[in-house]
């Protein structure tokens, strides 16, 4: 089953390191950063961010976003 989440990692001036974005289904959900420290990654929400013509239902299931974000904090560490 393909996943509805994207995560797309970036660097730019507004971050020290390696920040990911995690989308669902083409929406920007939030966006992680490690600029406080590997073990205290900051996680700030923006499904306002884009507007799109047919805006998904952020609905899904708790364990598949945990296990989503698990594997991005993960990621992001070994980029530091």
């Amino acid at each position: 089953m393909k996943s509805k989440f994207s995560v797309d990692f970036f660097s730019d001036e507004r971050y020290e390191y390696v920040t990911a974005e995690i989308s669902y289904e083409g929406q920007i959900l939030c966006q992680i950063s490690q600029d406080k420290g590997k073990s205290n990654m900051l996680i700030e929400f923006f499904h306002e961010q884009r507007v799109l013509a047919k805006q998904p239902k952020m609905k899904f299931f708790v364990n598949d976003f945990l296990l989503l974000i698990e594997g991005v904090k993960n990621d992001l560490a070994t980029y530091r």
